[in-house]
């Protein structure tokens, strides 16, 4: 076990061993799950951006309202589990 010292922005450094292990580099991106009064880490192994352009869509797309929507369900999600 590894214990980490949160700073006053609230940010946490991955240990080296930790970060090498899982292949955690800069840029990488972790998905932060909350549940009771643990908190998991779990890395992203594809970023967001790396799906750019597998749907096809016709027309012009609202992309902030689109990416508010699904947030928002995800928030729920998550509130509906804890």
């Amino acid at each position: 076990m590894t214990i980490a010292k949160v700073s006053e922005k609230g940010q946490v450094t991955l240990p080296a061993a930790i970060r090498k292990k899982l292949n955690i580099g800069q840029g990488s991106y972790v998905r932060i799950v909350a549940s009771g009064k643990e908190i998991r880490l779990i890395p992203e192994t594809k970023s967001l951006s790396s799906l750019r352009g597998i749907v096809k869509i016709n027309g012009e797309q609202d992309f902030k309202m689109i990416r508010g929507t699904a947030m928002g369900e995800v928030a729920r999600e998550q509130t509906e589990r804890d």
